[in-house]
């Protein structure tokens, strides 16, 4: 394909449930490392008032991802129960 992504108008596709769940769980596992490294930051101990600043403020931010990540997991599944199953029609040829 010639075009870049940026180039391409949105359009609907159909996704199969394998897709989603591959996705999905690749959310999960993100989410869950985000949230691992937030409570390990927790074991530093510093005195600095600043380094306990910037501490704080990368254990907010992991924290903030994973709390965005569970929600896109979220609407994934969502969308993946509500999804239409379609129905594969197969021409003969003739």
């Amino acid at each position: 394909m010639s075009q870049s992504n940026d180039i391409l108008e949105p359009r609907p596709v159909a996704v199969d449930s394998h897709t989603l769940s591959l996705v999905d769980d690749y959310i999960q596992s993100y989410a869950e490392d985000c949230e691992s490294l937030a409570y390990a930051l927790n074991m530093i101990e510093v005195s600095d008032p600043a380094s306990k600043g910037v501490i704080m403020a990368v254990r907010t931010a992991l924290l903030s991802i994973n709390e965005s990540a569970i929600g896109l997991s979220e609407s994934i599944m969502t969308q993946m129960i509500l999804m239409p199953e379609l129905e594969v029609n197969s021409y003969e040829q003739q």
